[in-house]
Formats: C-alpha cells, structure tokens, sequence
C-alpha cells in the first residue's frame, strides 16, 4: 500500500500500526503540501461478513463522530472519504508518544504529571460530551502525548452518540462482550446497561490509578477482570504508592464508583476537581517531572542520538525529538500548569553514551547459549490508536551541566556525581550490531536498553526528587562474563551500583576496591557477594508451591526432579517445600540422565503424590511420561530463569519448548504477565522496583565521599531498605533476594499458558 494515492490527493509514505479495523498511515496531503496521518480501513482477513460490516460501521462512526469536534485536546480529523471501496479517515499528525508507549517506559509518573494529563483527557471528554459524544474506549493507548507535553484524546472508533442515532445498536449487541478495552470498562458496559458521559469518567479513573499506582485497577483473564470490575473494590492507591495524599486518592475512588450516581457529575465538574487538588499538591510542594526540566540551565548538554523503535512500523526508529533545556527560566506552578494544560514534555532524565568498549565483540561465550543472528519479525504491540508516532525522546543526564561541575572527589563547589550502570546482557540479540548491521536487531536492542535506562531514570524521579537525582549519572553498561568489576571500576571509577540484566556478570569481589553492589532484576539468583535479586528466587517459589499444593489440592508428598545436594540446600525448593508443610524426596542421579522409561518408577518408588521439575530438567519429558503411564497427580515447573528479559530468539526457542509441554502441567512464574507480548514492556515492573529500592538507598549516602567506601555504605543501606513498589514492598533477606515477592501460577492449555493464581502470602485463584 505504500505509495498508493487516495482520491489524487493523499500519498501514503509510512505504515505507523495497526488496528482491529485497519492501517494508521503517515501520509502527505498533495493538496496543502503538509503531512498528515491516514487511518484506512483494512479489516482482518479473518473477518466475517457479519462483523465486517460491524466493523465498517464503527469506522463511519468515528468519522461521524471525530469529525464534529472541535478541541486542541482532541485529534482533529481534517478530511474523510473512499477509494476504490477503501474508506478512510485523514486526521492531523500528532507528534509525540502514546501514555501507553509512556507508562511502558516510565511505569508510573509523578502525581503532578498525571493530573496534567488527567486535565486534558478531561477537557478533551467535556468537549465531546458537550456535542453529544462518549468516548467509550478511553485508555492509555488513545491518548498521545504531544511534544509540548499535552495529552491529546484519539480514536472515536465506538465511540456512540447520546441521542442514539439509528444504526447505533449494531455497535454493541445484547450479550455480546461489549466494545472496548476489558482493563477500562465500567460495571454498567458489562451489565449492558445504557451509559452516559460518567462511563468515560471510570476509564478515567483507571487510566489515573494506572498513571499513579503503575497497573490497572483490575488485571488478570478477562473475565476475571469484568468481574473485579462489576463486584470489586481495587486497592487504595495510597497503599501502593506512599506518595498520593487523601484528595487524589478520593479523586480516583470516586471515579471508579460502581454506581455511575456516585462519580463525579461530568467532565467539567471533575476538571475543576482536578485544578483544585493541584493547587493544593503545588501549595505543599508536590512537583512534576517537568519542573527538572524545565530548571534545567540553559547550558545543559543536548541529549545523545538514542532512539525507540516504533511498534509496529516497517523499518527503523524515528529520530529522536529533542528538545532544547532551559526555556523556561520560572517554570509555573503545578495548578498553573494543568490550568494551562500547554506545558512542557515530561521528564527526559538522561543517561550518559555507551563507553565504546561496554559492548565486546569478541567475548567468547561461557555456555552453549550462543544465539544464531538470523531476522525474525519483530514482536507486535497492540496499536489500538488512530494515530501512534511514538518517537525517541531525548534522555536528559541526570548529572549536572558539565560547566561548573564537581568530580567524585569531591573537588569545586557543585555536588560530587556519582554514576550508576544499568546493565544488559551481552547476548541479547542485536547486541553486536549496536552500531549497525541487522535493522530489526538494532531495533530491537535499542529498544530493550533504552527502555531500561529510562524505567530507572523513572523511579530515581520518583524516590529522589528533582534536587538529588543530580547527584547521580546513569550509564549503560553491558553484563559481560570477560569484564571483571575490576575492570569495570577502571572505566568507571565513580560508579556506586549496576541494575537490572545483571546475569552474565561472573565477578568476584576480591578486594575493598573491586567491591560493586548489583541489584539483578531478571535473573532471580543473587550470585556472589554484593548482589540483590528482585525476582522470587527458588526458596520462595517452593514456599508458594507448598502454599498451592496445600490449598488446592489433596498432595502431601513430592518428587522433585533434580539431585538431592541441589534440592535441599538452605535456599532450594526442597527445603521450602518441607517448610511449607509438604513431604519431598529427590533424585540420587544428575536428572539429564534419568531414562524416560524410569521416570513413572521413579515417582511410584517415591510414593509420590505431586512432582516438581525445577527448571534445567525438561517438563515436557516427565509429564508426557507420566501421563502415559496414568499417573493424575500435580506436576509443576517453574517459568526459565531468565524469561524476564529473554529477548526474540529466546522467547520463541521457549515457545517451542513450551509446545512439547501437556495440558495441564502447572507452572510458577517470578515474574508479572506480559501486556501485549510487547518484548520491551517485559520485567518493566521489576526493573522499576529494583530502581526503587537502589535510589532509596542512595538517598542516604553521605555527600562527597570517595565512591570505594560509599560502595559499602550503599551495600549496607540496600539490606535495610524497604519500599512500596509497583508489584509489593521490595526488602531483601539474608541471602539478598528480595523478600515476599508474588509468585504466579499458570496452567499450561491447548496452546498457551494461562494465570490461574498468585501467592503473596496466601494463594489466590485468579477469577477466570
């Protein structure tokens, strides 16, 4: 279709994403020489005579619909027509990220921002309630971020008007599951009960809890969700996140009200709200992500060429947006600034350009994991939006502007600037061609590192503030069996931590000098001396079988499949399971080397009533054994080790795995779902959590020390930290994982893996 002509008049240059009713287009409208974005309607191959022409109804529906509107907080649509029997909508290019595209990165902001972007969704709302118009599908992914740091409304697509115009009854019929996104939805959609403009305030207030808390209200299976949704009180967001005071907390409630009489009247009146709470959180100090950009000095340095690659486009990233620091020297106040609603982007805290040397060409592999570097397609995100552009922001330092500045030493008036690494594996795919090469790998690289560094540059904001995240620099580094700390700490010698794909370190900490605190928020094994794990390691996963195996079922004795030394060690599964209550016994042989014909003798010499295959042994092999031979008990496997931040080849090598797995075994998994199977959304949460946990701990360092024993000190703070993270209160026991992490557990179906539970400190069916 690229290149193709609309009516004469419309070129389309560029596939931006995709749908479920068709193409959003970059496109350059001959007539006015201007680019614009293009939404044509190309249905699913798949679809049906009766739904396609569902479909097409929605689609003259949000033409109808965007077309007699007129907001700045509203996409506007220039033009509409067909060709050739392709509908289309021509709509104004909008450049900027989805919050969507921004909660991915930054997984919750700061209150400020989110009540900004919650003021303009509402002006956007009461401009379309005021032409008679609801929305029907606000949501993260329809609203765009423009670079002036406006959130703009998009994506009329079922959308209905309040008169009910005829023909409107196709778009939702009785007991069908109702348009929509289930995540967003009110109680009255599901009960299929007419609705009114308050059915946009609920999605409202779940996109504002998400923005606050950095999750939905409700997650799970769909019908887990409808039913929260319908029956359910969520958490406060307050017992998330510290930080949201009484007002916003009653903001967000009274939004999520099941009975549409109990939320706010209309968009106008919850604006006010919002203006309100704003001033008062300025009064008191609170403060956006803007405001460290916007007090930047002029003279801080222009941020480094790193780019996103666009989900779902064709080719490379966009370039980067970059902005210019310092152009405002008295940045306004917080209730100025949602009043205004024309602000500047939200925060681009900035990490530093890779050392030349972070990514080895030549390590040599130190086991058979060496991937073959063939192109695959690039994993989809679920674009939902009318138009996406989601360009690279500039990711502004952290540190202070280079004039004027101190070094580690302490030496100059200006604060010592300390530098964290954030690391990723060596191995990840694309990895070697970070400077060219493989367009989809490069992508998919820069994508994944950058994502990482910006969810860290987040949760820094979050916990330090705009004043003493300066104090500290984030460097991308890259997790390298070959590169000691040692060597490390000669490249870097003011670097106080490294975080996140921490695996592939081997280093042993030798000497005082050589000493580096790591937090691994992917791999769930604290491996040497100064490390901290975020995911639950194998102890904590036993203890949430045993929790499982006790609750749910009536097995009290279980073969693990692995040797004994390995199972009862102080940290093993073994071990967690006896202390949960359950009887183990274990293998006298390396498990590679058990016959699958031995494997039903096994577990009946055993006596066995339930048996577990810890990761490194093939579940497929033992359950398809096992089934064959009539045995109906529980077996249960734990998700790879890894899975957290494993990359394409990994996921799909996985997949294949996966395929020789029966129906029916049960998994446990360390780590949360996987929104839109969206590769650099994955480990998000525990990232930013780590990161959490780090920037408390560095909060309490002492000014201008030498970073050799600010290392220790720091190692010593991060034990002794505690902190509301997005996924539970991060704090790490002896051992350094962290501890009372959530463990969920999946069943494996026809096809996939789908959640039927979590235990955080008892086991929770997950409603299906």
């Amino acid at each position: 279709m690229r290149g193709r002509l609309l009516n004469g008049r419309y070129e389309l240059l560029e596939r931006l994403g995709a749908g479920g009713m068709g193409e959003v287009w970059r496109a350059r409208d001959r007539s006015l020489g201007r680019e614009v974005a293009v939404k044509v309607f190309v249905p699913a191959d798949s679809a049906g005579a009766d739904e396609l022409e569902q479909l097409l109804a929605r689609f003259r529906q949000e033409a109808r619909a965007a077309a007699s509107l007129d907001s700045p907080d509203i996409v506007a649509v220039h033009d509409h027509g067909t060709d050739e029997n392709t509908p289309y909508l021509v709509m104004a290019m909008v450049q900027g990220r989805s919050l969507d595209h921004v909660l991915r990165e930054s997984v919750r902001v700061p209150v400020a921002d989110a009540l900004r972007w919650a003021a303009d969704i509402c002006r956007a709302l009461d401009a379309a309630h005021a032409a008679g118009i609801v929305h029907r599908d606000i949501k993260p992914g329809n609203v765009m971020i423009a670079p002036d740091g406006t959130a703009k409304v998009v994506d009329f697509g079922i959308a209905t008007f309040m008169e009910r115009a005829a023909g409107d009854s196709r778009l939702t019929q009785t007991g069908q599951l109702p348009f929509g996104s289930v995540p967003y939805l009110a109680p009255e959609r599901f009960r299929q009960e007419a609705g009114d403009g308050r059915t946009d305030l609920y999605a409202l207030g779940c996109v504002l809890y998400e923005l606050l808390v950095g999750r939905p209200p409700f997650t799970g299976t769909a019908a887990g969700v409808m039913y929260n949704h319908v029956n359910d009180a969520p958490l406060r967001p307050s017992r998330a996140r510290a930080e949201v005071t009484a007002p916003v907390e009653r903001l967000v409630l009274d939004l999520l009200a099941k009975d549409p009489a109990d939320r706010p009247a209309d968009a106008a009146t919850t604006l006010e709200r919002i203006l309100g709470i704003a001033e008062a959180e300025g009064a008191r100090g609170g403060s956006s992500a803007y405001e460290a950009s916007a007090s930047a000095p002029a003279s801080a340095p222009a941020s480094d060429d790193v780019q996103d690659a666009v989900p779902g486009a064709d080719g490379p990233a966009h370039p980067p947006t970059v902005h210019a620091e310092g152009r405002r020297e008295q940045p306004a106040p917080a209730a100025a600034r949602v009043a205004n609603a024309r602000t500047e982007p939200a925060a681009r805290i900035e990490d530093a350009r890779p050392h030349p040397t972070a990514v080895r060409k030549d390590a040599a592999a130190p086991e058979p994991r060496r991937r073959s570097r063939g192109r695959r397609l690039l994993i989809p995100a679920a674009l939902i939006l009318a138009v996406s552009i989601p360009t690279g922001l500039g990711i502004r330092s952290l540190a202070a502007s280079d004039t004027g500045s101190a070094s580690a030493s302490g030496a100059g008036d200006a604060p010592a600037v300390y530098t964290i690494g954030v690391a990723h594996s060596y191995r990840h795919v694309g990895a070697e061609h970070s400077s060219g090469g493989d367009t989809y790998e490069k992508s998919e690289y820069d994508q994944f590192t950058t994502q990482q560094r910006r969810t860290v540059a987040s949760a820094f904001s979050e916990a330090l503030g705009t004043k003493s995240r300066s104090r500290f620099r984030l460097v991308p580094v890259s997790a390298d069996p070959d590169t000691t700390a040692r060597e490390m700490l000669a490249e870097h010698p003011d670097m106080l931590a490294v975080i996140g794909d921490t695996a592939d370190f081997s280093w042993v900490h030798d000497t005082d000098e050589a000493f580096l605190p790591e937090i691994s928020t992917c791999s769930e094994v604290a491996h040497a001396e100064g490390a901290f794990a975020i995911p639950a390691d194998d102890a904590r996963q036993g203890e949430a079988m045993a929790e499982y195996l006790r609750s749910e079922t009536t097995a009290r004795r279980v073969l693990v499949a692995e040797d004994r030394l390995w199972v009862n060690r102080e940290d093993g599964i073994g071990t967690a399971l006896r202390k949960g209550g359950v009887t183990t016994e274990a293998l006298d042989v390396d498990p590679h080397k058990v016959k699958t014909s031995r494997i039903p003798a096994l577990v009946a010499g055993a006596r066995a009533d339930a048996v577990v295959v810890p990761t490194g042994t093939s579940a497929g092999v033992w359950a398809k054994a096992l089934k064959a031979d009539g045995f109906d008990g529980p077996v249960l496997t734990q998700s790879g080790p890894e899975g957290i931040c494993e990359d394409s080849e990994e996921r799909s090598a996985a997949e294949q795995r996966d395929k020789n797995v029966p129906e029916g075994v049960l998994r446990t998994r360390n780590y949360a779902g996987e929104p839109d199977d969206n590769l650099p959304a994955r480990g998000n949460q525990e990232l930013y959590d780590g990161a959490l946990a780090l920037a408390t701990a560095l909060k309490e360092l002492p000014a201008g020390d030498a970073a050799t024993s600010l290392r220790h000190t720091l190692d010593r703070g991060i034990q002794r930290v505690s902190v509301n993270g997005v996924l539970a209160e991060v704090s790490f026991e002896k051992r350094r994982s962290a501890r009372e992490r959530p463990v969920w557990f999946d069943r494996r179906g026809a096809h996939a893996w789908s959640e039927i539970g979590k235990v955080d400190k008892k086991y929770r069916p997950t409603k299906q």
